[in-house]
């Protein structure tokens, strides 16, 4: 009987033991779950921001980013607020007025941090050349698609008509918000006269339309960007390339912002040192500029040329290491 109990006694410690190694071995593989939060399918947001979440997940050991879709850049801000995501992708001119409270901001996104900045952004407001728009003075009476739901497409759109002298809430026939691929069907089905976009080029719902329609830009009448860029230094010139979209063929001047790389401010150090890293390195660069061409301009050079928000302090631990800060 001793014996039995002896043996009894030490089968069930082996037991314990193999439980407790199964389990430790479970905890130590189970990875840190992080959301991205990207914006609608047919512009460069998703693909750009699920490419980077693929690639931080590849490379980063024992974490998992998950991209999210949304409305846009007002809606990733939200959520990094609100602490439902991690990271996002704004741009350089709603973020500074968020960060600081500032119209038409009703309160200070105060818990955003900037990791870099990544591609530049189009202005590229469109239609179909059968409707005789030439430029957003012909869009008086018109239904427009204004942007994406939650997005913050809109706000500069009504800057743009606005300029022109044209009252967003009375001058439309109807003002409508769609998701970037709804909108470009409902433009081809004569649901809309025009759409907003602002994105990386070349947009693919854009790209999709002009294969089977003709389409053209909606440009800036003569005089009118330079009197924008004067009152809302927030926009950049740039220039959309002729050959961008089939049917397009000239260089036409437009206006436009970066897209800035945000998160929370209550990440630690060392995971968005890593994820900085990882996208900023020759291979996680050159893995984005396959995902979408508008990523191909992105460069670690570029990164804090400008900082409309504090930066992340891992993100400045990264930048300081490779000499781009002191």
């Amino acid at each position: 009987m001793k014996k039995v109990k002896i043996n009894s006694v030490l089968f069930f410690s082996i037991i314990c033991l193999l439980v407790v190694f199964q389990v430790s071995i479970f905890a130590s593989s189970e990875k840190t779950q992080f959301s991205f939060s990207t914006g609608s399918l047919g512009g460069s947001f998703y693909p750009i921001g699920g490419g980077i979440s693929d690639y931080l997940s590849k490379n980063i050991e024992n974490a998992s980013f998950t991209a999210v879709t949304s409305g846009g850049v007002d809606e990733n801000m939200n959520r990094i607020q609100s602490g439902k995501t991690d990271f996002g992708l704004a741009n350089t001119g709603d973020s500074y007025l968020a960060f600081r409270g500032m119209p038409p901001y009703q309160q200070e996104y105060s818990n955003m941090r900037q990791l870099g900045i990544l591609w530049p952004q189009w202005g590229e407001t469109y239609t179909l050349k059968k409707t005789g728009i030439k430029t957003f003075l012909d869009l008086k009476g018109k239904t427009v698609c204004a942007g994406s739901p939650g997005g913050s497409m809109h706000k500069s759109f009504f800057d743009w008509v606005s300029i022109h002298g044209i009252d967003p809430e009375k001058d439309f026939k109807k003002v409508v918000y769609l998701p970037g691929h709804e909108a470009m069907e409902a433009l081809k089905v004569g649901q809309v006269d025009a759409v907003m976009e602002i994105s990386g080029i070349p947009t693919a719902a854009m790209v999709e339309l002009s294969l089977t329609h003709d389409i053209d830009i909606v440009r800036f009448a003569p005089g009118y960007r330079e009197k924008l860029l004067k009152e809302k230094p927030k926009y950049s010139p740039i220039i959309l390339p002729g050959g961008t979209y089939r049917g397009v063929d000239e260089d036409i001047e437009t206006v436009g912002m970066a897209v800035v790389w945000i998160c929370s401010k209550d990440l630690s150090e060392e995971i968005v040192y890593q994820a900085v890293k990882a996208i900023y390195c020759p291979e996680g660069l050159d893995y984005l500029g396959k995902v979408h061409s508008a990523a191909k301009s992105i460069t670690v050079e570029r990164a804090i040329e400008w900082t409309p928000i504090p930066l992340h302090p891992g993100a400045e631990k990264y930048y300081k290491e490779i000499g781009l800060m002191k």
